[in-house]
């Protein structure tokens, strides 16, 4: 079994060397193909005894001045050689700047491989002709063939190189190289012919480096490209070589999720030590590779201020969650859990720093969807810890309020993600208990601990919060859920004995006017279109519930009086 093992390895490690082996490979091509062609002219079409009268070959090549003048090739040969490979080095060396290891992509690139040994072979026949050149030994052949052919050919091909070599080195087309190299190196994974390969010392550890190789490519064009629709498309590219590796996964050898030395040594895992034998247990070290350069690139364009691209981010990974629903890959949505939480954090401590919401108000929009998706797709306990921690970020960011002004307006964005996700449940038919559960979460995300007696709390009826609160109170109104709307009127009555019936009341009644008087969308375009975080179409309850609240007031109070 060995044997045969190491034979079909050995036929395969054939297969593949041509595209290890470029170089070599289009040079011993290119050599065999003039080679050949060299000979196919000499002994079949340009013989003295087939096609030209002896004489006349006689008199052409011993008569100088009937000579073929062929004394101006060489210089012709190093002009286009000199053309070629100026162009080439030129352009490539000054586009390496801007898009690092351009040179080692195109150093593998066959158009160029094949056309620059086409020129130096080309070159070298006619330098042979050159050299033996005398009248009783010049093959006519050769000196027509290079002549009326290769140098042709040669001047023909060389401008549309230069326009070749030009356009690969844009930024889109580097971009579309290393993504569909990189998806082929995935789909390659899944053939059946490499599953038994895995048992092999070495592949494993070779398949895992090339893929790691041509991450570090795009993350190191991210860093270095400047332009947002290249960066746009690098962080796209990421989102898709993971699904499309999430979905032909179960058809890899397990064998191939084995950390091998070349993940132990990446750059991304050099902080990752006590991290390698779970990545390895749950089969995940490939994810966690994209979810790191991901993060970091979320760093990156939070200091830049480059709200779009951050929060095309956040949009990836939920595209990526989407394919793991889809999938049932719960080990992977545990992953995006906590890289969902990991960018909160991130976008919370810029956004205290600068005082500045968008990030968060973007990344927002995405957990919110996350966990929609989860809640359509019944995954419960994945739907509470998402929820629970979207309640503690929310939570934190208010007791930041208080020096950053703007963070009470994301725990008001918080609170809306939340109000649409209880809604969702509802419509979904899940438990009251779950729904319950998930309203509790949403009750306390503008009370923090640590607040009591603060005089901000004089904010609270009036807050976007209560709005928020009041509308979903509405809208269980609505729905006949009695229970879960008392639930509200208790937490809102909190706020009673701090602020006085007087200031309570008054308060109730401005955000009820505010209910009323708000329209579905806002007059303002934000990054996630006109809609208006408080509307609520169930206004119409506006009076039913207060009579409610009112009625547990003189209950609250009469409680209290006792």
């Amino acid at each position: 079994m060995k044997l045969k093992l190491k034979l079909l390895y050995l036929i395969y490690q054939i297969s593949i060397f041509p595209s290890r082996h470029r170089s070599l490979v289009a040079f011993l091509v290119i050599l065999t193909g003039i080679f050949s062609t060299d000979i196919i002219f000499h002994h079949y079409l340009f013989t003295p005894s087939s096609l030209f009268p002896p004489d006349l070959v006689r008199m052409t090549f011993h008569n100088p001045s009937n000579m073929l003048d062929t004394g101006f090739q060489p210089e012709t040969w190093l002009a286009i050689l000199a053309l070629t490979l100026g162009t080439l080095i030129v352009v490539i060396s000054i586009a390496s700047q801007n898009i690092p290891k351009l040179i080692d992509l195109y150093m593998q690139d066959w158009i160029s491989l094949f056309y620059i040994w086409f020129l130096v072979i080309s070159s070298a026949h006619n330098v042979f002709i050159q050299i033996h050149g005398e009248p009783e030994t010049i093959r006519i052949s050769s000196v027509i063939l290079n002549l009326y052919v290769l140098l042709p050919v040669s001047l023909f091909l060389s401008f549309p190189y230069t326009f070749y070599i030009l356009r690969c080195t844009q930024p889109s087309v580097v971009i579309n190289k290393i993504f569909n190299n990189h998806l082929d190196q995935l789909n390659s994974l899944a053939h059946k012919r490499t599953y038994d390969f895995f048992k092999v010392n070495g592949f494993v550890e070779e398949k895992q480096a090339e893929l790691f190789k041509s991450l570090n490519q795009l993350d190191n064009l991210l860093e270095s490209i400047s332009l947002k629709e290249a960066e746009a498309r690098i962080i796209q590219s990421m989102g898709i070589l993971v699904q499309e590796y999430v979905i032909i996964k179960p058809l890899i050898n397990p064998q191939f999720f084995k950390v091998s030395t070349s993940v132990r040594s990446d750059i991304s895992f050099k902080t990752m030590i006590s991290q390698f034998d779970v990545m390895e247990e749950t089969s995940t070290f490939y994810e966690q590779k994209c979810f790191r350069l991901l993060g970091n690139t979320y760093v990156k364009l939070l200091e830049r201020q480059e709200f779009d691209l951050a929060s095309l981010c956040g949009s990836e990974m939920n595209r990526i969650a989407f394919t793991a629903l889809r999938l049932r890959d719960d080990q992977l949505l545990d992953i995006i859990i906590i890289r969902f939480n990991t960018m909160l954090r991130f976008a919370l401590k810029h956004g205290v720093k600068n005082n500045e919401a968008r990030h968060l108000y973007n990344l927002a929009f995405h957990y919110r969807n996350f966990i929609e998706n989860l809640v359509k797709y019944g995954k419960i306990q994945h739907s509470k810890r998402s929820f629970r921690y979207l309640r503690l970020y929310g939570t934190e960011i208010f007791k930041y309020g208080r020096t950053s002004p703007s963070m009470y307006f994301i725990v008001d964005v918080f609170a809306a993600e939340m109000k649409r996700i209880l809604i969702l449940a509802y419509q979904q038919n899940w438990t009251l208990e779950i729904q319950g559960e998930f309203l509790n979460e949403m009750l306390q995300i503008d009370s923090p601990p640590d607040i009591e007696g603060d005089l901000d709390r004089a904010q609270v009826v009036n807050n976007g919060v209560r709005v928020l609160q009041i509308g979903l109170g509405l809208f269980y109104l609505r729905s006949g859920l009695i229970s879960f709307v008392e639930r509200i009127i208790a937490d809102l009555l909190d706020d009673l004995e701090f602020l006085g019936e007087k200031t309570f009341r008054r308060g109730i009644e401005l955000t009820c006017d505010r209910l009323k008087n708000s329209s579905p969308t806002f007059w303002e375009d934000t990054d996630r279109g006109n809609l208006n975080l408080y509307y609520t179409p169930d206004y119409d309850q506006i009076d039913a519930f207060q009579e409610l609240i009112y009625k547990q007031m003189q209950t609250h109070r009469a409680f209290r009086t006792h």
